[in-house]
């Protein structure tokens, strides 16, 4: 399976310290929707033989009567304030709930999805499990299903609970080398993260968690709750964005305010221009789609202002556009519907002629 080198912060984008934080998510973050192509058992998560061991997540229910999952309605964030609680602050000792668990094998199906209700870093509404134990490497894919990903375009905070997820899975279920977590809504899925055990260190803020941590996590319940207190205090991906992404991420939520809901920005679209706005370039705008801004573009005579072409998809259409932005440090001063990919063309042949 292919991974996109692409931030959790959807960017599109990079400054130099943007350049060197893809490197270390390009092993993790997917968000390409491909056939795996390999053998899995799906796992209904309300499966009647597994009702008995499942315990509540977050705001979900299992039923233990009839082999159906009841999923209460999902407040569709990530709660901050549960995520930072220490394992010692868990009600109805979480450490010792989670350590019944420990030793078990990719293979025991029942007990990998009472695990995987048991954690509470994330609200998210279960959909499905995977499980591969054909060969190795062996490995579990978690599968959630939301009503409309536009309530998820930044999705550092479930990131950041996938991270503290892996970090117990991979605790607990020792022959487990891959775990895959994606987010679908209707049209498909829109995220996926692939942590691996060997690597998972080598995320930004995941520094503690080596192999060999993770593997003598379990040697016992005292040092087991010692690592979930570990676990707690993993920070937010966003904590390590730096100033180039967080301009970046701000750029964008300026970007999906006019392009709506049913679109997104297309993965590794974007080109990006400085050009300085000139008298010549504010009374006869080059770029045929911005002569009716001249008033505005005259307002930025003498600053540099970066112009950026991006792919537009409509996920439920499948229609494609191609916009240009203008933006002043981080604030949109300007956009245009380019329409096609030739005139796409034309203004990255002209703003490349102006820089």
């Amino acid at each position: 399976m292919n991974n996109f080198l692409k931030p959790p912060a959807l960017s599109t984008g990079f400054s130099e310290s943007g350049k060197s934080a893809k490197k270390r998510f390009a092993n993790i973050l997917d968000r390409n929707n491909k056939k795996r192509g390999v053998w899995a058992l799906v796992l209904v998560l309300a499966l009647a033989g597994v009702s008995g061991t499942m315990v509540a997540c977050s705001k979900g229910q299992v039923s233990a009567g009839n082999g159906q999952e009841n999923t209460n309605n999902q407040q569709e964030s990530t709660n901050k304030g549960q995520q930072s609680a220490s394992a010692l602050d868990q009600p109805d000792g979480y450490a010792k709930k989670l350590y019944q668990y420990q030793g078990t094998n990719t293979g025991d199906n029942s007990t990998v999805a009472a695990i995987i209700h048991a954690l509470n870093y994330i609200d998210l509404p279960l959909k499905s499990i995977e499980l591969k134990t054909d060969s190795e490497p062996y490995g579990i894919t978690v599968n959630y299903q939301v009503d409309s990903r536009a309530n998820y375009r930044f999705p550092e905070d479930i990131l950041t609970g996938w991270n503290k997820n892996a970090a117990v899975m991979f605790s607990l279920i020792p022959n487990a080398s891959e775990i895959s977590f994606r987010l679908y809504d209707q049209y498909g899925e829109f995220v996926g993260y692939n942590p691996n055990r060997e690597s998972l260190s080598e995320v930004y803020g995941m520094d503690y968690f080596t192999s060999v941590t993770v593997k003598g996590a379990a040697v016992s319940l005292d040092s087991f709750t010692n690592y979930l207190n570990k676990v707690s205090t993993i920070k937010n991906m966003e904590d390590f964005y730096g100033e180039g992404q967080k301009q970046s991420s701000a750029r964008e939520k300026q970007i999906y305010s006019v392009i709506g809901d049913d679109r997104e920005i297309t993965v590794n679209s974007g080109t990006g221009f400085s050009v300085t706005i000139t008298d010549a370039f504010a009374a006869n705008p080059p770029i045929k789609e911005l002569t009716n801004q001249k008033e505005l573009l005259a307002q930025y005579k003498g600053k540099k202002i970066t112009f950026s072409t991006y792919q537009i998809n409509n996920f439920k259409t499948n229609d494609r556009t191609f916009y240009l932005f203008a933006f002043d440090g981080e604030k949109l001063i300007a956009y245009a519907d380019l329409k096609t990919a030739a005139s796409e063309q034309n203004v990255i042949r002209t703003l490349n002629g102006l820089q």
